[in-house]
């Protein structure tokens, strides 16, 4: 390999190069990702389905993932307590 991260792409095996690299680059930083950000698939309920739709919208922490973290952070804490 001829073509280094920080350098012109300037041949078409550059090109080559930095296309490789690039797709390791996202590989590696998808491996991470996953590695520290666990994902859980869930389909909620009709009930719960209703209420995480009524706590959502096109606002900061209005996106599902932030609604469900909120009731779970909420719901925890009051077990904590009692």
């Amino acid at each position: 390999m001829s073509w280094q991260p920080g350098q012109p792409v300037a041949t078409e095996q550059d090109h080559k190069e930095w296309e490789q690299w690039r797709r390791d680059s996202k590989r590696e930083a998808q491996r991470w990702r996953r590695a520290r950000n666990p994902r859980i698939d869930y389909y909620p309920d009709p009930n719960a389905d209703a209420l995480i739709s009524s706590l959502s919208g096109r606002f900061v922490g209005g996106d599902y993932s932030s609604v469900i973290n909120r009731i779970v952070s909420e719901w925890a804490e009051r077990c904590h307590r009692n």
